[in-house]
């Protein structure tokens, strides 16, 4: 009886913990959509309320209808789109070649990418923007998707190496005893075989680009290359003129593409990261 008690107990506790960690999560959200969809002005409050006492769609319709709109998600697209095939396409082939071969360096090439996820991001930005301005690239695509690209990479080897490790190597043997070339195994066998590690890998890398300000606020001077985070942060963190509702209409406006993919591609998120983690 005591051992059943204590189980209940223990069972209470955990959810209580988890539901009140959930809620607390939750808070910043709630307050993102209550801000947006009001039309007052200022984040706080003296009243506060658990829907928006005076609804509306206005701060969204400004966002919306703003003249450089179109041009933020285009150029956002562009750059998170174009970063996820280029690293993803050099990451899944180096992934492949770390996982099913042996030769000289391999085992500091891998080492090298642990230290690499270890340094801060920002240590790399100085040397990268002398490389940007030395290679006459800067204010163009090709600059950030190389950045971002290089910024994900030791990631994306590491996580798709360890899904290639769970795969089979008698799978491989037995497409070579029917006569299979190395680039059909790749392609044909083992591409789609890491399909879960490939989306999740994908969704990572694309999020990135998409949601970063501060490597954009220093690579990009040219206002039409602005991306979505940068123009909206530009425009609307001036709040004399622009009010918090729609400071935060926009950023509920940034996550919704992410948020859709995360819900489209949710059933590879667990078994991409647990099953890549475990073995590499």
């Amino acid at each position: 009886m005591n051992y059943r008690l204590k189980e209940k107990m223990s069972y209470f506790l955990t959810h209580l913990f988890m539901i009140t960690a959930c809620l607390i999560t939750l808070i910043p959200i709630w307050w993102v959509l209550h801000t947006a969809f009001d039309n007052r002005t200022s984040m706080v409050s003296t009243e506060i309320t658990l829907f928006p006492k005076n609804p509306t769609l206005d701060n969204f319709i400004e966002v919306l209808t703003h003249p450089s709109f179109l041009t933020w998600l285009r150029n956002s697209f562009i750059f998170s789109a174009g970063t996820t095939i280029f690293c993803l396409a050099l990451a899944t082939l180096a992934a492949y070649a770390f996982s099913r071969f042996n030769f000289p360096g391999k085992r500091a090439g891998l080492v090298s990418f642990v230290v690499y996820m270890m340094l801060p991001a920002t240590a790399s930005l100085v040397p990268q923007l002398m490389l940007i301005k030395v290679l006459g690239i800067k204010n163009t695509y090709i600059s950030l998707i190389l950045i971002w690209s290089a910024a994900n990479m030791a990631f994306a080897v590491w996580n798709l190496k360890g899904y290639f490790d769970t795969i089979p190597k008698s799978i491989e043997e037995a497409a070579i005893v029917d006569g299979a070339s190395k680039l059909q195994i790749f392609t044909l066998i083992m591409l789609p075989l890491a399909k879960p590690a490939l989306a999740i890998t994908a969704i990572f890398i694309f999020t990135v680009p998409w949601t970063d300000y501060v490597t954009s606020y220093l690579f990009l001077t040219d206002g039409s290359m602005y991306t979505l985070a940068q123009g909206l942060f530009g425009w609307a963190a001036d709040f004399r003129t622009v009010s918090w509702g729609v400071f935060s209409a926009g950023s509920i406006i940034m996550a919704l593409p992410l948020t859709i993919i995360y819900l489209a591609f949710q059933k590879y998120i667990v078994s991409g990261l647990t099953v890549g983690g475990v073995k590499g």
